[in-house]
């Protein structure tokens, strides 16, 4: 089973004070990354969330336009950001999409876990599990043995990958997830993005990746499942000379910095194991 995986893409309908350079930059940008990244080798295709810059209607009719053309037979999947939620609430984005806010896929190889972490309330960009859905997401730790689990979320969990202690930069440290993960008897991966920098780090059972933001590292993260052999690799594209067209106008997209360490250290790019070489140490905070 092979997954490709997008990091925050936060493709923004407005720009600050934007002249026709800005925006025609912004279009080919958005445009080609969506397409290249689409037509990727993949059996699924994952936004970790953040879609959209102000979670507007038009915005997400955007993105799922090229879904549509460009993956018109493939399998999308994306997890909510808090992006996402700033101009539409959670049920309207489902009306839109047709994918219910967090969900599991059970394949041969590997469970695929999604969940919803966002708030609706765009001055907290913290993450957060309502109480519903850390009960499914207790059933879902508890239902599949030993098999491989592989669980999407935008937020990362506190103090795993990088920046996950900052204030908001991770999912509420009282909801004590590690407690929650440990509770699965076998291996997990747990992807996120949210802190726009690439980071690695393994835990016990559980190997914690996060992906940077698309407009500061415009690359697609490949996961490749070959019986218990399993390779992240960072994918690069090069359809358009993007990190000069990000230049151009990511400047101008409100709230919005670019991260100037995007890339992280050298082994939060790529990565090679054993399924074996997730021990059965249970994860510590």
């Amino acid at each position: 089973m092979k997954l490709m995986i997008m990091g925050d893409l936060h493709y923004p309908e407005q720009l600050v004070n934007a002249n026709q350079e800005m925006e025609e930059a912004r279009d080919r940008f958005f445009s080609q990354y969506l397409e290249e990244f689409l037509t990727l080798e993949g059996d699924y295709h994952i936004s970790i969330g953040d879609l959209t810059h102000a979670g507007t209607t038009s915005e997400f009719t955007f993105i799922m336009n090229h879904v549509a053309s460009s993956l018109p037979d493939g399998r999308f999947l994306y997890v909510l950001g808090n992006h996402d939620t700033h101009s539409s609430s959670k049920d309207d984005i489902q009306a839109l999409t047709g994918q219910p806010r967090y969900l599991a896929i059970e394949e041969e190889e590997a469970v695929l876990i999604l969940l919803d972490t966002a708030r609706e309330t765009p001055e907290n960009w913290g993450g957060m599990i309502d109480y519903e859905q850390l009960d499914w997401l207790r059933e879902q730790m508890n239902k599949y043995g030993h098999k491989l689990l592989l669980v999407f979320s935008h937020h990362p969990i506190y103090n795993t990958t990088a920046r996950s202690t900052e204030t908001m930069m991770c999912l509420d440290p009282a909801l004590d997830l590690l407690q929650i993960l440990n509770e699965h008897q076998g291996p997990g991966i747990f992807f996120n993005g949210h802190n726009h920098v690439q980071s690695m780090v393994q835990r016990g059972r559980w190997q914690f990746v996060q992906v940077a933001a698309v407009p500061d590292l415009p690359v697609a993260t490949s996961v490749n499942l070959q019986g218990a052999s399993i390779s992240i690799e960072k994918v690069q594209l090069s359809a358009a000379p993007y990190r000069e067209l990000a230049e151009v106008f990511s400047g101008r997209m409100y709230d919005y910095d670019p991260h100037p360490n995007a890339e992280g250290d050298e082994v939060s790019n790529n990565l090679k194991f054993h399924l074996q070489d997730l021990s059965k140490e249970e994860v510590s905070p």
